[in-house]
Order: structure tokens, then C-alpha cells, then sequence
């Protein structure tokens, strides 16, 4: 493989890699860290370099226990962010192992999982949110407090001066007597 069909090789997963990252944060709520983009683009590399190195099973099942203890130590993902992960590396695969001889192929499995991707995350995101800016706040719990949409919304604008957002309850603190609410204007 010579650089210039690497170097189309990753061109072709780095743009691949942005479309699904631009179509992952689509939800207010729930964004994908954008380093995640990087595990792709490991995956690609440490690909390349398994095609030019004889490598044994033992590093297989070695990267396999590095992968599991990773995900038993660290924060859970949530579904978007396993399906994202799931794309980019086997797009990163794919880029990488695929023969280059048979490259209409490797742009139609490209294309049919980007666009599955893109249909799925159109389905579930119905419609992009008009508010771009969060905020967290924390109001307090008094005895006649109620959990009614109105209620949430008075006391939201009391503590903001803002008359079109959206708001999501996080937490209900029943010791400290208050709620998280993230707000989104």
C-alpha cells in the first residue's frame, strides 16, 4: 500500500467519522464527546499496522481484555454513544482492510452505513432543537411545590429572565429539598 492510497484510506474514514459525529449530536440532552472520534481513527492505525506485522491470537484476546476492562472502569455510554463507537471502528476497519482493488465495494458498505446511520439518528431525533445553550439551575422544595409543568416554569423564570426554553428534570433531592433542572434556551 503506498501513501497516497493510505492517505486516501483515511481521508475517506475522517470524512465518514464527521458525518456520523455531526449526525450523533443532534440532541440537546445527550452529546458524544468529540474524542471519541479518536478510538476510529486508533482503530485504523493499529489495523495498518496488524497488516504489515505477523501478529498471534495471544494480542487479540490481549486488546479484547484491554477493551472489557475499559468498560467496566470507566462511565457508561450511553446508546448513541455505543452505536457511534460501533460505526467509526468498523468503518476504520473496513477503510483499512478492504482491497483496494475492490473499492466500489468499500464505498458502498461506506455509504449503505452511513446512511442507515443517518436514517436512524432522523427517526429517533425527530427534529433538531431550536435552543443551542444549556443551563443547569437548582430550585428549592418548599411544601406547596408541584412537579406540574407550570409550577417548573414559573419557578425557572423567576430564577432566569427567559420566556422561550425547555427545561428537563435531572435530579429530585429529597434531603437537600431541591431539583436539578437543565434548562435549554
Amino acid at each position: 500500500m503506498d501513501l497516497n492510497e493510505l492517505a486516501g484510506r483515511f481521508l475517506l474514514l475522517f470524512f465518514s467519522i464527521l458525518i456520523l459525529y455531526f449526525f450523533s449530536n443532534r440532541k440537546d440532552n445527550e452529546i458524544i464527546n468529540p474524542l471519541m472520534v479518536i478510538v476510529g481513527l486508533c482503530t485504523f492505525s493499529l489495523c495498518y499496522l496488524f497488516t504489515k506485522i505477523e501478529i498471534g491470537v495471544g494480542i487479540g484476546f490481549g486488546l479484547f481484555a484491554i477493551f472489557s476492562i475499559l468498560r467496566f472502569r470507566t462511565q457508561s455510554f450511553t446508546v448513541n454513544a455505543i452505536i457511534f463507537l460501533f460505526a467509526t471502528i468498523t468503518l476504520s476497519i473496513l477503510d483499512i482492510m478492504y482491497p483496494y482493488e475492490k473499492i466500489e465495494i468499500l464505498l458502498f458498505f461506506q455509504v449503505i452505513i452511513i446512511g442507515f446511520y443517518i436514517i436512524g439518528s432522523v427517526l429517533v431525533n425527530r427534529k433538531v432543537s431550536k435552543y443551542l445553550n444549556t443551563v443547569t439551575i437548582k430550585i428549592a422544595l418548599d411544601s406547596n411545590f408541584s412537579l406540574d409543568n407550570g409550577t417548573i416554569r414559573k419557578s425557572i423564570q423567576s430564577k432566569i429572565n427567559i420566556e422561550d426554553f425547555d427545561f428537563k428534570i435531572i435530579n429530585i433531592n429529597t434531603v437537600g429539598n431541591e431539583i436539578d433542572i437543565l434548562v435549554l434556551y
